[in-house]
Order: structure tokens, then sequence, then C-alpha cells
């Protein structure tokens, strides 16, 4: 390889922020901020609307959902294995949390365990795309309709990924997108929800204030400190960098206008950010086939926001770190305390779950990322897994 990865200054991020210049000076010009607007068309959906984070819209939904159920259903239906964002806007909507298990081979539900988990409580059930791979979501829109629970996709990692033609996000009664940091669009900031209730969408209120330029800046400065030589400095320092934590308490915030002009500009490098990624984890499939790569469904066109491997478990080595690869959530929610307090039932268990965390690792796909990158860095994996090193 003549890529020299393990050059001691040189830490390549797990994921980046990535917007071009012009779409960081069009954000900064006057125009039209309704992202919204741009977001619907893509997404062939009249009902969107965009805040601070994607996790403030959908704890928001539940509430209101909640307010129009009679406040009888108080469970809302998670994956086992899933952000913990997902859980603190459960618990930050004041309702219970109840898990469902997912298969460790595929990161898809465990139907047994979402039609165990669902009764006259349930007032809705979450689905996930994972790493922007498609999770069959028919099943579990049948299973909703049966018990009179409210469908909700967790599409934060998978705009642009498509299941049997159709975007992810747009099978559900709602959809939630993310454009934080390592997202399909990485604007560092802001969240959309999309839905096929329009009453229930104009229900839902925040604060509406802030222009959003010091958002703009740190995005900007993220960017430049994403580089390779820069990220380990940033490694170096006691920032958190990627740190999973459980949060109920976070900020309800608007997405600025700054922000949403920001976003109208840089969706339309969206095709091409996802078509490196899907370059690259093609790369990762034929070369690391045989340790532990997740199958993905039939019908389904996925993104790759990261690829996952179940190839083992502890502690990641160093010379696999510096090169952007990380595990992901630490627990299955199952096995959080801090969690597990919020549960409807804490004696809830989901294996599956707990084996997803205990061995997924996963592999950057980003921009700065090339092919010879990413073939450097199975070479990198494959010869540790032949010295018989744990990862």
């Amino acid at each position: 390889m003549n890529i020299r990865l393990q050059d001691n200054y040189r830490w390549y991020p797990p994921a980046e922020v990535r917007v071009s210049i012009p779409a960081l000076i069009s954000a900064l010009l006057p125009g039209n901020a309704d992202f919204h607007e741009i977001l619907s068309t893509y997404l062939m959906l009249e009902h969107c609307i965009c805040a601070g984070s994607a996790r403030m819209l959908f704890s928001l939904l539940l509430q209101e959902l909640w307010k129009r159920e009679g406040k009888q259903r108080d469970e809302v239906l998670i994956p086992g294995y899933t952000c913990y964002s997902v859980a603190a806007s459960v618990a930050r909507a004041g309702l219970k949390i109840r898990v469902y298990d997912l298969d460790p081979g595929t990161f898809q539900p465990d139907l047994d365990s979402v039609k165990l988990s669902m009764d006259n409580s349930t007032l809705a059930v979450v689905t996930q795309h994972l790493f922007g791979i498609p999770s069959p979501v028919m099943e579990i829109k049948k299973l909703a309709r049966e018990t009179g629970a409210y469908l909700i996709e967790d599409a934060a990692q998978s705009l642009g990924a498509t299941l049997d033609g159709h975007q992810t996000g747009t099978f559900g009664d709602f959809g939630f997108f993310s454009f934080g940091r390592g997202k399909p669009l990485p604007l560092g900031w802001g969240g959309a929800l999309v839905g096929k209730y329009p009453s229930i969408l104009e229900e839902i209120h925040w604060p509406r204030e802030g222009r959003g330029y010091r958002q703009l800046l740190t995005t900007a400065i993220i960017q430049v400190l994403s580089h390779p030589i820069m990220y380990g400095f940033m490694e170096a320092l006691p920032l958190g960098l990627g740190e999973t934590i459980f949060d109920p308490g976070f900020e309800i915030s608007p997405m600025s206008p700054v922000i949403q002009r920001l976003g109208r500009h840089a969706i339309e490098s969206l095709k091409d950010l996802n078509a490196h990624r899907c370059s690259i984890a093609e790369i990762y499939s034929n070369e690391l086939g045989d340790y532990g790569s997740v199958a993905v469904a039939d019908g389904s066109c996925p993104i790759y926001t990261r690829f996952p491997l179940m190839a083992g478990s502890g502690t990641l080595p160093q010379e696999l770190r510096k090169l952007g690869v990380r595990r992901m959530y630490p627990k299955a929610l199952t096995d959080e305390p801090d969690i597990r307090r919020f549960f409807a039932d804490e004696g809830l268990k989901t294996p599956g779950a707990s084996m997803i965390a205990e061995k997924l690792m996963t592999l950057p796909t980003h921009m700065g990322i090339t092919q010879d990158t990413a073939s450097a860095i199975a070479f990198e994996i494959k010869g540790l897994f032949k010295a018989g090193r744990p990862l």
C-alpha cells in the first residue's frame, strides 16, 4: 500500500461534516430559508417541518400523539439497539419505553419480539434504518395497524436510501431525519419530520428565533478539523468526540434560517455524497465479506453512512481507531441502567441487541475516505484477523 495510514499525525475521523464552500457562502446571503419545501420535493411528500434536531421533533410528536389518544396509550416501542437519543426523546415526552429485539445478522426487527411487545398501551412503534440500510417496514406496519399504534420511521441515517423504489422515512405515519455530523446530509445541525397527518404536524410548536451564524461557524470549523492531519489533535483532547450519552433534558431549538439556507444548497450534493459512500462500502464488502458483514434485504438500496461488521468484541486497537473504525452505541438499551429506569418493564431482555452492541464495529465511508484509503483499511483489518489480534 502506498498510503501511509499509520503516520502518527494522521487520524481519520469516523464521521464528518461536509458542505461545500459555495453552500457556506450562500447560507450567509439573504434568500429563501424554507428548507422544508426542498426536502418535501426530494421525498415526494407534501408535509414536512424542520427544527433544531430530529430528537426534538420526535419528542414533540410523541407528546402530541399522546394528547390525541386521550393520554391513554403511554408506551413507545423502540429497537433494543439504537441511538440513545431515541430513548431520550421518549423519556422527555414523559412516556414509557418498551423495546423489541433485533436479528444480529441483519439488524432487522425480530417480528416475534415485536408482536409480544405490542398491546393496547402502545402509542407508537419505531422502526429504524441503521447506517442507511433500509429495514423492511410493511410487516411492522401491519402489526401497528392491528393494535392501533402509529408507525414512526427513524430515518436519521438514511436520507436517500430506498426500499422497493421508495424513500425511507415515507412508509410510516411519520418519519424523522437528522442533519447532524455523520448523517447523510451532514450540515452539523437540524432535523426534519414528515408525516401523513398535516393536522398533527401543525400542532407541533417550538421557539422560532435565532439566526444561526454561530452554528454555521461551528460547522465550518468542524469541517476543517475533520481533516486527517487535524483530527488527531481533537482526539487527544478530552472533548468526548462521538461519545454516546443519554440526555432526556436536551434543548428545544429552531433550525435557524442560516442553517436552512445551507440545507437548501447542500442537498444538491446529496446524490454524490451517497454515491461515494456506496462505492466505499462496495470495497469493504468485496474485501471483508467473510468477516461478519451484515445481510441486506431484497429490494433495498442502502447508502451506508457507515459500513457495519459483526467482527469481534472488546476495545478496538488504536491502529483501527486511527483509521476511523469505531464501535457504535456502547450497550443495548436493556443493558444501560440510566435508560432502563424509564422502561415500562425493567425485566426485559434483548439478546440479539446485546450481541450487536458487543460485536459491532463500523468502518468510515465519508468523503474523506478515498477508494485507496478504504482498500488500505480493509487490508489492515484482515491483517489483524490473520494475526489473531482481538478486535
